[in-house]
């Protein structure tokens, strides 16, 4: 049976620190590893836990990856590892954790792709809507300066027929208070 390596040998072969250690034990167990524990429940780890954790740090210090996505990876890897005894000299050999991230990023890329036409779908049906809106304001702009016009033109005109009128009661009242030439004595 291979050696069990104590939580504090562990941490400096590594060089993380207990927190983190722990940390990165209990992401893989959430995801369905199995660590040695003794009969108090604590960790204890062999070689191929190392190995994970090693791994998991790795895949995590990859651009745009983060703690979750990298143990996914890694427990994709275990799982091919298990598959795959040993492959044959004809079969070329790939890495399934690059290819798992890969995999990822290119789904992750997809819906980023996905979610920029959406969101160029609904920026073009914006733009239309702008422009139709701006057409109705235009030709609201322009019936109003039409009304404005008329109602302008409506008050020169009361004006000026108001001012002739004025003139004619005026030259009637004049008229009227003219004296006549056959009332010249009085």
């Amino acid at each position: 049976m291979s050696e069990i390596y104590s939580p504090s040998h562990v941490q400096e072969l590594l060089g993380i620190d207990s927190h983190t250690l722990r940390k990165y034990a209990t992401l893989l167990e959430g995801h369905e590893y199995q660590i040695h524990r003794n009969h108090r429940g604590h960790r204890g780890y062999f070689d191929k836990d190392i190995t994970a954790i090693r791994k998991l740090i790795e895949i995590s210090k990859q651009e745009d990856m983060t703690l979750e996505l990298s143990a996914q990876a890694v427990m994709a890897a275990i799982s091919e590892e298990n598959k795959t005894e040993a492959p044959t000299q004809e079969e070329p050999l790939h890495n399934p954790p690059e290819h798992k991230i890969t995999q990822i990023q290119n789904n992750n890329l997809d819906e980023l792709l996905d979610r920029i036409e959406h969101l160029e779908q609904i920026n073009m049906d914006l733009i239309k809507l702008l422009k139709e809106k701006a057409v109705r304001e235009a030709y609201l702009e322009e019936k109003i300066n039409q009304i404005v016009k008329y109602t302008e033109r409506s008050e020169q005109l009361l004006v000026e027929n108001s001012k002739m009128m004025l003139e004619e009661t005026r030259q009637q009242i004049a008229a009227a208070h003219q004296k006549k030439w056959w009332k010249w004595w009085k």
